[in-house]
């Protein structure tokens, strides 16, 4: 056995760090099969049989083929896995490159911080990479990725559970919608983990709502802060996801373009959105003129006001907006504006033993 083992000759480590355990196949002509990888057994010029539990030579030496393989067949797997992995993440750095379009030491950059973000995080170097493409196709700056951008987009993927792409995806279209900067993305990251974290739903949620109300709330004057604690005030109620999305789109639409039904109700009652010089008040604003219009009236008649102010998609967001006043708009505004929050919750909810599991995945994913 120590003649044959002396056959295998060691393989500089520094070369080989990737590694992955797969199931060996010795088949009896002395071929060796690992995940679909083949490999010859050196049997230094002598003649051998299989017996049945291992393999005897000519001499009578039983060789177990399994014990005497297995410094070898380790290594040879993990180069294997080891070129496909970093095939893989060269493939996705070309992709980003081409959304980026980053030459030279700023795609040095690129790909130096994807390594270190997957040493450092869960994920992988490839999923960072996915992260970069993403943001570089909503137009985000290098030098703002680089800043803080994709490690925002790790952490609210974390925070969420989500991929880093759809993470990096969603956080950049609301930079987009309300007009921010790429230096901004670490704070939408924040905004998005804190609306889902405090309220009912999932970061998918509120992203699937921003998508239909961010535009409109934009255009209103609405800030992303403000219009991100609308979304959890409204999660809060159970008003979730695209439904939340529609409804407050609606809801603003009914309020700033009324119907002439609507605009008569509204004359009736007092209401007006804008103010003295023909700006928005704002969501806490909107909200208390509702409290303070309808809030006198007895059921019957405050119900048939709403009835004739906001159609049926609407009316779950009125009919919120309205019971909440200025002070429950300005409560969510503010709970979700919490600085870090999104790398805090990352922190929390990968604090196990699947998450040590998944950073050591990603350690060893970065390490080429």
């Amino acid at each position: 056995l120590h003649v044959h083992r002396s056959a295998l000759q060691p393989l500089p480590m520094e070369c080989f760090r990737y590694f992955e355990y797969g199931q060996r196949v010795v088949h009896t002509d002395g071929c060796v099969e690992v995940a679909r990888a083949y490999y010859g057994v050196p049997i230094l010029q002598k003649s051998f049989f299989w017996d049945g539990n291992g393999e005897t030579d000519d001499s009578g030496l039983g060789l177990h083929v399994g014990r005497y393989l297995a410094d070898g067949i380790a290594l040879g797997a993990g180069v294997a896995v080891a070129v496909k992995r970093f095939a893989d993440f060269d493939k996705e750095m070309s992709a980003a490159q081409a959304a980026t379009r980053a030459t030279g030491s700023s795609m040095d950059q690129l790909r130096g911080l994807a390594i270190q973000l997957g040493a450092d995080s869960q994920f992988s170097a490839r999923e960072a990479a996915q992260g970069i493409t993403e943001m570089g196709k909503a137009g985000v700056e290098t030098a703002d990725i680089i800043g803080g951008g994709l490690k925002g987009a790790l952490d609210l993927a974390a925070a969420g559970q989500m991929s880093v792409a759809r993470a990096a995806e969603v956080s950049a279209v609301a930079l987009q919608q309300f007009g921010l900067q790429g230096r901004d993305l670490p704070h939408v990251a924040d905004l998005f983990a804190a609306a889902a974290g405090k309220a009912v739903g999932s970061v998918e949620d509120i992203a699937n709502a921003m998508k239909y109300a961010g535009v409109t709330a934009s255009s209103m004057g609405v800030s992303v802060e403000e219009t991100s604690g609308v979304l959890a005030l409204f999660a809060s109620k159970g008003i979730i996801g695209e439904q939340a999305g529609t409804s407050f789109r609606s809801m603003l639409m009914s309020l700033t373009s009324p119907s002439q039904i609507a605009r008569k109700a509204m004359d009736d009652l007092g209401i007006s959105m804008y103010d003295s010089t023909g700006q928005f008040v704002g969501m806490d604003g909107a909200a208390q003129i509702l409290q303070d219009r309808l809030g006198g009236l007895d059921e019957a008649t405050r119900n048939a006001a709403l009835g004739k102010l906001f159609d049926n998609t609407a009316m779950s967001a009125a009919v919120t907006l309205y019971e909440s006043g200025a002070a429950g708009v300005q409560k969510w505004t503010k709970a979700v504006d919490d600085s870090g929050f999104a790398s805090r919750q990352a922190a929390a909810l990968t604090n196990n033993l699947m998450g040590d599991v998944e950073r050591l995945g990603g350690a060893l994913d970065s390490v080429f």
